[in-house]
This record gives C-alpha cells, structure tokens and sequence, in this order.
C-alpha cells in the first residue's frame, strides 16, 4: 500500500513546483525608471517612499542611461515616490519631483550635469 503514495506523492510535488514557477499573466509586476545621468559623476540611485528610510536600486555610471527594476514590493500601492542621486566619491545629491507609480509602470528621470 505504501509503495503507491510515494509516486503520488511525488508527483504533486512535482506539479506544484511547476506551476510555482510558471506565474500567470496576471501576476503584478513591478515597475521600472530608466536613468538618465548626464552628470559627470557617478551616482548610486535610491527610491524614497512616504517618509521611510531610501532603498537603493543601483549604480548609474556617469554620462550614461541606465534601467533600474523596481520590484513589486517597492510599486504597490507606493503611490507617490521620489528618485535621489548620490555621487559615490562626494558632492551634491540631487532629487526628483514627486512622481507617481504603479506596477507595470515605466518611469524616467534626467539627473542634470553638474
């Protein structure tokens, strides 16, 4: 009688890991800003929410557009959010206006030369 579990056993495990990593279409997704830095410095990018402590998304290399995700976590329900650029070797941060999100969006920002 055991002899049979097994297989039937194995084989629901098998079929939930498939469906598991197989999302459907309406799974949300999450957001994406493409980052245009036309300063000469270079720049870790950071998403502010509401007044919660930054989250950092990446590195734009100076002179250069670069596409950061926003994971689905950060774009749900965010509403209203702000990009901040910090030069990685000292000088003036820079921020975005407040700009509003939602999964699936694709967001841009220009950080300016400076």
């Amino acid at each position: 009688m055991h002899v049979f579990r097994l297989p039937a056993l194995l084989l629901s495990v098998m079929t939930a890991a498939a469906c598991a990593s197989n999302p459907s279409p309406d799974t949300p997704t999450g957001a994406t800003v493409i980052v245009d830095n036309r300063s000469s410095l270079t720049m870790d990018v950071y998403l502010r929410r509401r007044d919660q402590p930054p989250t950092r998304l990446g590195f734009a290399p100076a002179n250069e557009t670069t596409r950061f995700a926003i994971s689905p976590a950060l774009s749900a329900g965010a509403g209203l959010v702000r990009f901040e650029a910090r030069p990685s070797l000292g000088g003036e941060p820079t921020s975005s206006d407040l700009l509003s999100v939602a999964p699936g969006d694709e967001l841009s920002w220009v950080i300016p030369a400076q």
